[in-house]
């Protein structure tokens, strides 16, 4: 588990406790908080996936970008003409 679904499960945890803890004591101000802390977690877990997500796209495209530049290197002859 990565460290920051890690962090996002503790503040969203912490944020459900409070909530919880609100609500028992009427505490309305109280639970709102923890309810903000839980949907904070859930948008900071969601948007690290995001991330992850988009940082995998780019290392896939890079790496094909590089073998059709590799394989046009080799299609033009620059192989053969730099041993001859």
């Amino acid at each position: 588990m990565k460290a920051s679904d890690k962090t996002a499960l503790a503040v969203g945890a912490v944020g459900t406790w409070i909530y919880i803890g609100g609500v028992d004591s009427d505490l309305w101000g109280r639970a709102a908080l923890g309810a903000g802390m839980f949907l904070l977690a859930l948008a900071g877990k969601k948007i690290g996936d995001y991330v992850d997500t988009c940082r995998e796209e780019q290392e896939e495209w890079e790496e094909e970008r590089r073998d059709e530049v590799f394989a046009a290197w080799i299609r033009s002859g620059s192989l053969k003409e730099g041993g001859e």
